[in-house]
């Protein structure tokens, strides 16, 4: 049981780091327990398990979901195929469509290598130094990016980079809900998320929630409340850098190669699918929900919604509300000590 509430609590098993080599897979809104489960990874998402250990709270599930199902389950059955011995080429295809479901992208299982890869450099923050350069351990130098075609979903990505890149700060309402593949379980939850670059971060839950996810910049602790239980790892071995690294100084582009979700119907404007340039075991894939008019008005809201989807399907979607780039935040929000007789892993 405690495997299970862990799988549920981090970020979305939710942000950028070691090497994986399974292909991306993307996520969705609806649960599909048709397929077996590829074997769980031996360290289970963060996020995940916070969102396993806390109540349900009441955020109601949109129906621009459906592009993005049908992306995930390609990707997760990809994921399967290659787990029961398929070859690359097999996991790459795109599973035969249901009838009452949108296909997913032809090349949602597959991954592009970006071209002329030594050309461009990524944008530089406001001290001068490379978006990319906190990259995920092992992963080498950052990759360079280059330039983005115009219309492209690359070029969207660099557009939201303007806004993020160099700014310190970050501040949001937002809603949880974490689905599990197999079972259909979905868990809920509401809160606040905090960011400050490089890499501190706080979720914040809504009461009686009193679960904790806070990053120093170096230590990342997930204290699950009901187990009295405290988990900490380093940062940068955390889901967290690359699903939010828009907000956390990274930029997106130097993180993941982006294509558009075709079928996903989302009216504020495109859903960018992102495969990370770095394989990562915490997820194949994250769908990034970019509003159109806060994109023209360089407003910190313009991404209102991060999907993020892992190597079994599961999906860890986090809502945005009343974003905002304070001047600065309480130091103490990035500190947190676990109450006394709290086991700590």
């Amino acid at each position: 049981m405690i495997r299970l509430r862990l799988a549920a609590l981090v970020l979305p098993a939710a942000v950028m780091t070691a090497a994986c080599d399974a292909p991306p897979a993307p996520v969705g809104a609806g649960p599909d327990a048709s397929t077996a489960p590829a074997a769980p990874p031996p360290d289970p998402p963060l996020a995940s398990a916070v969102a396993s250990a806390a109540p349900p709270t009441s955020a109601a599930a949109a129906p621009e979901d459906a592009g993005a199902a049908a992306v995930a389950d390609a990707a997760g059955g990809a994921a399967e195929a290659r787990d029961a011995g398929a070859t690359a080429a097999g996991a790459g295809q795109r599973p035969p469509a249901d009838a009452g479901r949108a296909e997913a992208p032809a090349d949602a299982g597959r991954v592009e290598a970006p071209a002329d890869a030594g050309r461009a450099e990524a944008p530089a923050d406001a001290g001068g130094e490379r978006a990319g350069a906190s990259a995920a351990p092992g992963a080498g130098a950052p990759p360079a990016v280059p330039a983005a075609e115009a219309g492209s979903a690359e070029a969207v990505a660099a557009e939201v980079d303007t806004i993020f890149v160099g700014k310190k700060t970050y501040l949001a309402r937002f809603k949880q809900e974490h689905t599990q593949k197999v079972s259909g379980a979905v868990k809920k939850q509401s809160g606040t998320l905090s960011v400050e670059k490089p890499n501190k971060l706080s979720f914040r839950y809504d009461p009686p929630n009193q679960n904790r996810i806070v990053s120093d910049g170096v230590s990342l602790k997930v204290y699950v409340a009901e187990d009295r239980q405290m988990f900490v790892t380093p940062v940068q071995s955390s889901e967290y850098p690359g699903a939010l690294s828009f907000l956390m100084g990274h930029g997106l582009r130097p993180s993941f190669t982006f294509t558009f979700n075709e079928k996903a119907n989302f009216e504020g404007g495109p859903v960018l699918v992102g495969k990370p340039r770095a394989p990562t075991p915490h997820y194949e894939l994250v769908m990034f929900y970019i509003d159109r008019a806060l994109l023209a008005k360089k407003d910190p809201g313009v991404i209102r919604r991060v999907l993020i989807v892992d190597a079994q399907g599961n999906r860890n979607r986090f809502d945005f509300e009343n974003a905002s780039q304070p001047p600065s935040i309480d130091p103490a929000e990035f500190r947190f000590t676990a109450p006394p007789g709290t086991d700590v892993k």
